[in-house]
């Protein structure tokens, strides 16, 4: 237990290489260092955005026949709002999943929550340097983290949940926004959030 290490931990796949094609979300909440129930679910993407790509199908094996009747980005976006609260989304390169947020939210033509971001790769990066190549999956294996299936969604959200504990326990960090580096918007990100 890690009293104050509140967030929820999220990771996302996509049905073709835009990033306005989330067709899995996976959430886990953490409170006070503990990993509660991982929530995996599919999603059908926002209308014109539904096709899927061989490439992305050969990485994370989801195909259009096992989405059918998934609730779409517009009911989905409000139950990661409800479920987040005002806790903040960790993500290991958390920059792809926020822009996965921003263009699936506008491809919906949905208003983009003003969620707060931070980035479990950029804080190994910061916090153990010499642990690298920081790629999810290589730090799951180097610190002994609970193995994982890499692109489920739900077990991304997971090893990215557990690495973000390790951290804090590594460092003895315990307030979530001390524990990672400042996160600022991209500059494309900038452009659509003044719009």
């Amino acid at each position: 237990m890690i009293p104050g290490l509140d967030f929820v931990a999220i990771d996302f796949e996509l049905a073709n290489p835009k990033h306005s094609s989330i067709c899995q979300i996976g959430l886990v909440k953490v409170r006070d260092g503990v990993l509660g129930k991982t929530h995996t679910h599919y999603v059908m993407p926002p209308p014109g955005h539904q096709n899927f790509g061989q490439r992305q199908i050969d990485v994370h094996g989801i195909t259009r026949r096992m989405i059918d009747g998934a609730d779409g980005w517009d009911l989905m976006l409000p139950r990661l709002e409800a479920f987040a609260g005002d806790l903040p989304l960790v993500a290991h390169n958390v920059t792809a999943e926020r822009s996965m947020i921003r263009q699936t939210t506008e491809a919906a033509g949905l208003d983009l929550p003003d969620f707060t971001y931070y980035c479990t790769q950029r804080a190994a990066q910061l916090h153990i340097p010499d642990q690298g190549p920081f790629r999810l999956n290589v730090l799951v294996e180097r610190l002994g983290l609970p193995p994982l299936q890499h692109h489920d969604a739900g077990e991304d959200a997971a090893a990215a949940a557990h690495l973000a504990v390790k951290l804090a326990l590594i460092t003895g960090i315990s307030d979530v926004h001390e524990l990672f580096p400042a996160m600022k918007p991209s500059p494309s990100a900038r452009k659509a959030w003044k719009k």
